[in-house]
């Protein structure tokens, strides 16, 4: 089989490796050839657009349509066309009704509630953006795969075929933590990694961690692409490269994913916290959408709702490293049983044969 995977974002997002990359390995490893076309690479992507004035992004915009253009000549012949989010950022979706044109066997796969607008993004691009591209997409695609339920709700209004496969984490490079116990002098580390778009969700637990860092020794460990600041908390800012992400998860003693409860938010795949929670690290997470399922509450991890919630469940882990402990190995436990891409490969690779029109011939082929 001949799989094209396209993915909206380069290498160093977290969706492209863990929704596209590592299962691409993945069915290459499994006798398949595998096609990734990525809009350029993380350093590019930086040079040309982030912090950028809008002529470098408009730039940036214009090779990224030519290469697109370039890239759909793998379309013609392929067994079954994946594309992970869109194309091209902007627009309607030209390319993805192009590619369909070449082939139907199109696979679209989505992590988040792309049509509603992304919280804390202030732009001038984001009037390009046309938030009716999953309805439409979902319309003539083959194959839908959602991140989770609420996104396979609102794309089965579309599309008769969609299948959920969670966001996976890497199990071969999460390694589990070491447990060394901390010396009275130093401070608990609370931890958030991630886009500094979502830096925003912060202002949910901002008054929670000014009260803790009055009565407790904390530190707040910031891994993003800018910095962050809180009054009255003392904060670590790393810049975020992908050859040190593990590092930014093992740090922390305590793994934070504070959300509003909005209906974009209700579309994430709580990757953040399954991230933490895969090299045992223990999270307090907010319970809006997929963090609901990941956690129970008290066994691998704590969901806090209110700021009352939040604080006391902040501290309770601050003051008790047994209880950190406890719940950051049953949280790796939790993820390598469930949200482990070596779990959903099969579930992942039977859509590409279904849409290929291999699974039957798959299935006899084993018989």
């Amino acid at each position: 089989m001949k799989a094209v995977l396209f993915s909206d974002t380069p290498e160093t997002y977290a969706g492209t490796r863990s929704r596209v990359l590592k299962f691409a390995s993945l069915l290459v490893e499994d006798g398949h050839r595998c096609i990734v076309c990525l809009p350029f690479d993380g350093k590019t992507r930086a040079r040309l657009w982030e912090d950028r004035p809008p002529l470098s992004k408009v730039r940036y915009l214009v090779l990224l349509f030519l290469l697109r253009c370039w890239q759909l000549r793998h379309v013609i012949g392929a067994d079954a066309v994946f594309v992970h989010r869109r194309i091209f950022p902007y627009g309607p979706p030209l390319f993805e009704r192009l590619a369909w044109l070449f082939n139907r066997r199109l696979i679209v796969d989505l992590d988040d509630a792309v049509w509603y607008p992304a919280g804390y993004v202030s732009s001038p691009f984001m009037r390009l953006v046309d938030h009716g591209w999953a309805r439409k997409v979902c319309g003539f695609a083959a194959h839908v795969i959602a991140g989770n339920r609420y996104i396979e709700e609102y794309t089965r209004q579309f599309c008769a075929h969609v299948t959920i496969i969670p966001t996976c984490v890497d199990m071969s490079t999460h390694t589990e933590k070491d447990y060394t116990p901390k010396s009275r002098d130093e401070p608990v580390i609370l931890g958030w990694t991630g886009l500094w778009t979502n830096l925003g969700y912060m202002e949910v637990i901002e008054d929670v961690l000014r009260r803790l860092a009055a009565r407790h020794s904390i530190v707040l460990s910031i891994a993003s692409s800018r910095d962050y600041r809180l009054d009255g908390v003392p904060v670590v800012n790393h810049r975020w490269v992908l050859s040190h992400e593990i590092d930014y998860l093992k740090e922390p003693d305590i793994g934070l994913m504070p959300l509003t409860n909005t209906e974009r938010a209700q579309g994430k795949c709580a990757y953040k916290a399954l991230e933490y929670m895969a090299v045992g690290t223990p999270c307090v997470i907010s319970p809006v959408g997929m963090n609901r399922e990941i956690i129970e509450d008290g066994v691998n991890g704590f969901l806090a709702d209110t700021p009352q919630e939040w604080e006391e469940k902040l501290e309770r882990l601050i003051l008790d490293a047994v209880l950190r402990q406890r719940l950051g190995r049953a949280a790796r436990e939790t993820v390598a049983a469930h949200y482990a891409h070596d779990v959903h490969f099969q579930g992942w690779k039977h859509v590409f044969e279904q849409v290929a029109g291999l699974g039957s011939r798959a299935r006899h082929a084993h018989e």
